[in-house]
């Protein structure tokens, strides 16, 4: 079997990456041509052939998408392509379904969140994702929340399958005494609620990830001395997990969020999070089981639960066991074996 799949890859860093690669690793006997903004030079995996899409940086969606059509064009007339599977509906979901239509091939479209959130009802995006959802044969949702905003009409060919966890990477090494947040520096994962929260308390957080609302934070930080603070910046899967085998707990403030892979993770790690009472947050966080859920756009709400799981070791532990149980139900092999079977149906009719 030969799949396209337009979509986010390395040396781009994230949640689709990161499945991507793990659908690639444990479907070996697929042949995967993944089109995406750049080339990957250490690509390790035998089973995939990087193609790069031009793109402008403004631009980069518009660019992407006509440029990617192209080159799909080319891949599919050359390598006898069998299915496309893309992820995030525009622009990678829009490509695909130009060429579904272009060559009558199955289209699988894996909506990660904020397409399903944010773009679907968003002016202008609205277009892009109904374009994307309308012509795929199968959407794939990574969480019951993300199914849940799809119309009735849509409903009946979305399937929910959930990502897995890097078990190998995500295990504990203790509490050494700090709270994490892992996340992109944008208004949508609620950073600026956290800073407001912790900004007056002695503790220390370390903070990974970037994006437009880094700058301002970084000089609030700064200006406002807050020592307790600590600004990472982007970080691999690999360096992120170090810290989460090491932190005390996970603050997910995110103000929508269409599952929150970042939770599972922290508690495969054994250990807590506190999150916002949202989205498919709500299916990861059982309140006061493996974590403490908040109201969103609430500092005061959060700080107060922060502080309760900083003075209280043995309830980060309690929290933490059963976390750590909980991640269980969540493995890649899984994963892709689930989607495999989305692959071979659609191929077979």
């Amino acid at each position: 079997m030969k799949v396209l799949m337009p979509t986010i890859y390395y040396p781009h860093v994230g949640g689709i990456t990161i499945h991507v690669e793990n659908l690639v690793k444990h479907l070996k006997d697929i042949e995967f041509h993944i089109l995406t903004y750049d080339n990957y030079e250490e690509n390790e995996y035998k089973n995939v052939v990087i193609h790069k899409a031009p793109y402008l940086k403004k631009f980069r969606g518009m660019s992407y998408l006509l440029n990617a059509y192209t080159i799909g064009k080319n891949i599919i007339e050359k390598e006898g392509i069998d299915l496309i599977h893309s992820h995030y509906a525009f622009p990678q979901g829009c490509v695909g379904a130009l060429l579904k239509n272009k060559f009558s091939l199955p289209h699988v479209l894996t909506l990660h969140g904020s397409d399903a959130l944010i773009l679907k009802n968003s002016l202008k995006g609205k277009y892009f994702f109904n374009y994307a959802v309308k012509n795929s044969d199968k959407i794939i949702c990574v969480s019951k929340y993300i199914k849940e905003q799809l119309g009735e009409n849509l409903k009946n060919k979305a399937v929910v399958i959930y990502n897995g966890v890097d078990k190998e990477l995500l295990y504990n090494e203790g509490d050494y005494n700090f709270g994490l947040f892992v996340g992109a520096f944008v208004s949508q994962k609620g950073v600026d609620i956290l800073i407001e929260a912790i900004k007056d308390i002695n503790f220390n957080f370390k903070l990974i990830g970037d994006g437009i609302l880094y700058k301002k934070i970084e000089d609030f930080v700064r200006k406002n001395n807050l020592n307790n603070i600590e600004l990472l910046g982007k970080k691999s899967f690999v360096e992120t997990a170090s810290f989460m085998r090491k932190c005390s707990f996970l603050v997910v403030p995110s103000r929508s969020e269409g599952f929150g892979m970042v939770a599972v993770e922290a508690m495969a790690c054994s250990k807590p999070v506190i999150a916002t009472n949202v989205g498919g947050l709500k299916e990861i966080v059982t309140d006061k089981y493996n974590g403490l859920l908040v109201e969103k756009n609430n500092p005061k709400n959060l700080k107060e639960k922060i502080l309760e799981l900083i003075n209280d070791e043995n309830l980060r532990k309690t929290l933490g066991k059963n976390g750590k149980e909980f991640s269980k139900n969540f493995s890649w092999k899984k994963c892709a074996n689930n989607v495999r079977e989305v692959y071979e149906e659609l191929i077979k009719n």
